[in-house]
């Protein structure tokens, strides 16, 4: 393994980290290899690229608490410190695998991260306390919300350090949800090996991007406004898509001849496998199966793929 396949392979080992955290540890350990100007022996001394992304990700969580810790222990600490730091705005939340039952996630503007983990865990980075929730009730509902706009200090020049609002969710592994529900408004959703099950699956998206993989559902709801929604996994039962002027692209687990659908059509374009419509139109299917998706569409377009 040389130089450029050992950072390209740690980069894509380190997506779970905001781009700007990405950036920071490719270019120091780009500049590690140029100092010593010994490609085998530097890969000898960091160990394989999992092992360096997994000590990058622990330093960056070590040092989240670190200074948790110390903020707590001084609440004298300056409002400039705390706003030029990404550890002083950061928080962190941890539940037990067996105590969520569902879901309940609204994010305003913010970089949005899922990946897989022995408990369920909230971390953020970027967003002030005040603006952010995180509860769990007595009924194991895990409860999220970040809704407030950002702060124009973040794009301040004055500011040391400039991160986008994130937030890093672990799911473990094989958790089946009673209801697991999603909005979004102008941010960005990312899973990453995240998978679960859940009977109710819905997701809303106005004018931000959502990427999801690895989900399986017995009914589900899907909302996008001007945005995208791009879903690969498994939907079954009941399949209602609404959207406005947006895009959703749906990569379904299973045989097109176990789905029935209905249609309603403005000016946008709706796919199913290599069925294509565009324009006003409507399909009404009075020969309804156990799967049955429901669109209405308006100036954007629907995609789905179903094998």
């Amino acid at each position: 393994m040389n130089r450029e396949e050992y950072l390209a392979k740690l980069k894509n080992l380190l997506q779970s980290l905001t781009l700007d955290e990405q950036n920071e540890a490719l270019q120091y350990y780009s500049d590690y290899f140029d100092e010593a100007d010994d490609d085998q022996k530097v890969i000898s001394e960091l160990g394989t690229p999992e092992e360096l992304a997994e000590s990058i990700t622990q330093k960056l969580a070590n040092a989240v608490a670190k200074k948790n810790s110390e903020k707590n222990s001084n609440s004298e600490t300056s409002e400039e410190d705390s706003g030029n730091s990404y550890q002083s705005d950061s928080l962190f939340f941890s539940y037990n695998a067996d105590s969520v039952k569902s879901v309940d996630l609204n994010f305003g503007t913010s970089e949005v991260v899922f990946i897989p983990g022995e408990k369920f865990t909230v971390e953020t980075r970027g967003i002030d306390k005040y603006s952010f929730q995180c509860s769990l009730d007595k009924h194991g509902v895990l409860v999220v919300r970040n809704v407030r706009k950002l702060n124009l200090d973040f794009w301040n020049h004055d500011r040391r350090r400039r991160l986008v609002p994130r937030i890093l969710i672990t799911i473990p592994e094989n958790t089946s949800f009673e209801r697991f529900r999603l909005s979004m408004g102008a941010g960005k959703v990312n899973f990453k090996g995240a998978y679960f099950s859940c009977f109710s699956y819905e997701c809303e998206v106005s004018a931000g991007s959502m990427n999801c993989s690895g989900i399986s559902a017995q009914k589900s709801l899907l909302r996008c406004g001007m945005g995208n929604i791009d879903f690969n996994g498994s939907l079954q039962g009941k399949i209602n898509i609404d959207c406005g002027m947006g895009s959703v692209k749906l990569n379904l687990k299973g045989n097109i001849s176990d789905y029935s659908y209905d249609l309603k059509l403005g000016l946008g374009d709706f796919k199913l496998n290599e069925e294509k419509k565009s324009g006003v139109c409507q399909v009404v299917n009075d020969d309804r199966k156990e799967n049955h998706i429901s669109v209405n569409c308006g100036m954007g377009s629907v995609a789905i793929n179903i094998k």
